[in-house]
């Protein structure tokens, strides 16, 4: 998980319909151009969504994604990661463009990221996954896995001991890790414009399974590229 892990017309007549429909038809162009653009995601955290479409902007590869009601912006990391959560941080996900470096399992110590991330989130000693299974978003293919930890109680990393362990490392030296008390579905995309996103959706295990569907429409709504 990532870190602290929304046209009513009266008609009053044949006449006055026409009218309307006549004097909407002017400019609707360039109205309907603007609706259609997505809207840019808010720079700060803990800002409110309005349903709708947004662009993840300075967030490379450019994707863009839809939102229903309930959701904000949780956590802001360029250029490598966003998340977004809902009903009150209990339920998020979080979008990572790139992957670079990745704790070696247990340790502080970082170490090139594999190419195979699938098969590294599997062999991973202190986490259970299901079995892969084969997912498109946005047209790429990838793979779907779900994740829960189970750390040693003698691990101490950037995420505190525990009950968390340190999964990898973003350009700007911070860690993103996993935590017990969530499940996690990871989403591994590794071809898109050359570089491997992952995208976590994650709750308490109670909560998962109503909030995967969720999860799975914003997912579902992503396009990559031209916004």
């Amino acid at each position: 998980m990532h870190r602290p892990a929304l046209m009513r017309l009266a008609f009053l007549g044949v006449g006055v319909s026409m009218m309307i429909l006549a004097l909407s038809g002017c400019g609707s162009g360039s109205a309907q151009q603007e609706e259609a653009k997505p809207r840019p995601l808010p720079a700060e955290e803990g800002q409110p969504l309005r349903p709708g479409e947004y662009s993840s902007g300075e967030f490379k590869p450019t994707f863009s994604f839809e939102v229903g009601k309930g959701w904000s912006t949780s956590e802001l990391i360029p250029p490598d990661t966003f998340s977004l959560s809902t009903q009150g941080e209990t339920k998020g996900m979080g979008f990572t463009m790139f992957i670079e470096e990745v704790f070696k399992p247990g340790t502080q110590k970082v170490v090139k990221a594999p190419d195979d991330m699938v098969g590294w989130f599997e062999h991973h000693p202190h986490l259970k996954t299901s079995e892969p299974e084969n997912v498109t978003v946005g047209g790429v293919e990838g793979k779907q896995l779900d994740v829960t930890l189970e750390a040693p109680e003698d691990y101490y990393g950037q995420c505190g001991s525990g009950d968390c362990m340190d999964m990898w490392m973003l350009s700007t030296g911070e860690a993103l890790w996993f935590v017990e008390e969530a499940k996690v579905r990871l989403f591994i995309l590794e071809d898109v414009e050359g570089n491997t996103v992952v995208i976590d959706s994650g709750s308490s295990p109670t909560e998962f399974d109503e909030f995967m569907p969720e999860a799975q429409k914003v997912v579902d709504s992503m396009r990559w590229g031209g916004s």
